[in-house]
């Protein structure tokens, strides 16, 4: 789906709804009003290796270097834990969740545990919202990669 640069530089916001539901680290997203709090929602994820990969990876303890199967075991439990918080987001009929943290354990111990969690909203774009300074340059920059070269 293209973005509209000008557009977007003009201060249009696209309404997020159906499945999408977009999330942030902060208390808010520019441009966007929040309408309503649903409350708290979270993911959990907790995975393990197999056996064999366990041991490999202890012996790549010794002698350095990534722990690629303990990154991939990492970013798997990640995601899942993501997708559920968004399930639980989507059930509660929010579109959007702010002030997401995570909380990542027992990676090297061959198991890992993800947490996420943050508080589910419904947004809605603020009509006539103008970004300036480095957020209206972030949102051109993201428009002219998804629509390709200006001409």
């Amino acid at each position: 789906m293209a973005i509209d640069r000008d557009a977007l530089q003009s201060g249009t916001r696209p309404e997020i709804s159906g499945k999408r539901v977009l999330m942030t680290g902060s208390d808010g997203f520019d441009g966007y009003e929040i309408l309503e709090y649903y409350g708290m929602v979270w993911g959990i994820s907790v995975r393990a290796k197999d056996m064999g990969q366990d041991c490999a990876m202890g012996c790549k303890q010794i002698t350095g270097g990534e722990l690629e199967s303990y990154t991939q075991l990492g970013d798997e439990s990640r995601q899942k834990a993501i997708d559920r918080m968004l399930t639980m987001a989507k059930r509660s009929h929010g579109n959007g969740i702010i002030c997401v943290e995570f909380e990542l354990s027992g990676a090297a111990s061959g198991g890992a545990q993800v947490v996420v969690h943050g508080t589910a909203v419904r947004i809605a774009p603020i009509e006539g919202y103008v970004p300036t300074g480095a957020v209206g340059n972030i949102l051109a920059d993201i428009a002219d990669q998804m629509s390709g070269p200006r001409s």
